[in-house]
C-alpha cells in the first residue's frame, strides 16, 4: 500500500482529464467538504488525548512555518513572478498561489503516514489558514499593487465545521469505543478521500488545462516543481535550525510547504481576473506538490518499513 498515494493521483489525473463528467457531478453535489471532514474524522479517531498535551517547542514551529508558508514562499513567488519569463495571467496565478495558506485536505495525512506528529500538522494547518488571512492581502498589496478585502469569518465557520468538530467528534469517538482507533484501514481511509477530493477538483476545473501549448505547460510545471522544492528545503532548515525531533520536522515539511487551491483560486476571482490561464497555475502546482509530496511520503515509508524490518531481524 506504500505506492497507493501517487498512484492514486496519477489515476485521479487521468480521469479527471479524460472523463471528468462524474467528478464535475459530484462537485455539484457539494461532496468536498464532506470529504475533507472525512480526512478530519479519521484523524481524531487515530489520535489520543495524550498526543494533544502542549509541548514548548510548538509555539516556536508555527511560527517558523507561518514565516516559510506566509513570508518566504510570497517572496519566492514573487521571483519567479519577476523573472520567471511566464506569460502574465500564468505568473499571477502561481504568485497568488503561493501566498495562500496550507491546504487542509492533505498535510496532515502525508505527516501521519509518514510517522510525523499529525496533531502538530493539524494545529498548524488551522493557525497558517486563520493568519493567511491577514497576510494575503497585506502580500498582494506589497508585491503586485491590488488591494482586496478578506472577510475572516467564511474561513473561520468552514475550518470550524469541517475541520475542528469532525476532528473533535473522531478523537470522541475514540473515547467512547477504544477499538476504532485500532482499526488498521483508518488510514487507508484518510489517503483515499484525498485522492477523490483532487479527482473531484481537477474534474472541476481541469478543463482550463487544455487552454494552453505543450510548451508553456511544461515551462509552468518546471517552476511550480522548483517552488515546491524550494519550500520544502525552506522546511527541513527551518526544523534542524530549531533543533526539532524527526517526527515534528516531518510534521512542519509536509504543512508549511503546501498550498490550498481553493482559496488561491477565490483570490483571483476577487482581483478580477477572469482569466482560466490563471487558475491553470493553481491547478497544475496543486496537483505537482501532491504528486511530489505522495512520492517523497512513499519513499520515507519504505525507508522506515526496511529499518524496522532490519531492526527486528537484529
Amino acid at each position: 500500500m506504500v505506492w497507493l498515494f501517487p498512484l492514486g493521483l496519477c489515476l485521479a489525473f487521468g480521469a479527471a482529464l479524460l472523463q471528468p463528467a462524474p467528478g464535475i457531478w459530484l462537485n455539484q453535489l457539494g461532496l468536498l467538504p464532506w470529504l475533507v471532514a472525512l480526512i478530519f474524522l479519521m484523524n481524531g479517531l487515530q489520535t489520543s488525548l495524550q498526543q494533544l498535551r502542549p509541548e514548548p517547542c510548538f509555539g516556536r514551529t508555527l511560527l517558523s512555518g507561518a514565516l516559510i508558508s506566509l513570508l518566504l514562499s510570497p517572496l519566492l513567488g514573487w521571483l519567479v513572478y519577476a523573472f520567471g519569463g511566464l506569460d502574465d495571467s500564468l505568473r499571477l496565478g502561481l504568485l497568488v498561489m503561493s501566498m495562500v495558506p496550507p491546504t487542509l485536505s492533505s498535510c496532515v495525512v502525508l505527516t501521519r503516514i509518514t510517522g510525523g506528529k499529525a496533531s502538530w500538522s493539524l494545529f498548524m494547518t488551522l493557525g497558517l489558514n486563520f493568519i493567511g488571512i491577514a497576510t494575503i492581502p497585506f502580500m498582494l498589496s506589497l508585491l503586485v499593487g491590488d488591494s482586496m478585502q478578506l472577510s475572516p469569518w467564511p474561513m473561520l465557520l468552514t475550518l470550524l465545521k469541517i475541520v475542528l468538530l469532525p476532528f473533535i467528534g473522531g478523537m470522541l469517538l475514540r473515547l467512547w469505543l477504544p477499538a476504532l482507533g485500532r482499526l488498521p484501514w483508518l488510514g487507508q481511509v484518510s489517503t483515499l478521500s484525498v485522492i477523490v477530493t483532487s479527482w473531484i477538483t481537477l474534474s472541476a476545473s481541469g478543463q482550463a488545462l487544455y487552454q494552453l501549448s505543450a510548451g508553456a505547460l511544461l515551462e509552468l510545471s518546471v517552476w511550480s516543481v522548483l517552488l515546491h522544492v524550494a519550500l520544502l528545503l525552506l522546511c527541513v532548515l527551518g526544523g534542524r535550525l530549531l533543533r526539532l525531533a524527526l517526527a515534528e520536522r516531518r510534521a512542519l515539511m509536509f504543512t508549511a510547504s503546501q498550498k490550498t487551491m481553493p482559496v488561491a483560486v477565490s483570490v483571483l476571482v476577487g482581483l478580477g481576473s477572469n482569466s482560466g490561464a490563471a487558475v491553470v497555475s493553481c491547478i497544475l502546482f496543486h496537483f505537482l506538490q501532491m504528486l511530489f509530496d505522495s512520492l517523497l511520503a512513499s519513499r520515507i515509508q519504505r525507508r522506515q518499513k526496511r529499518s524496522a524490518a532490519i531492526e527486528e531481524a537484529a
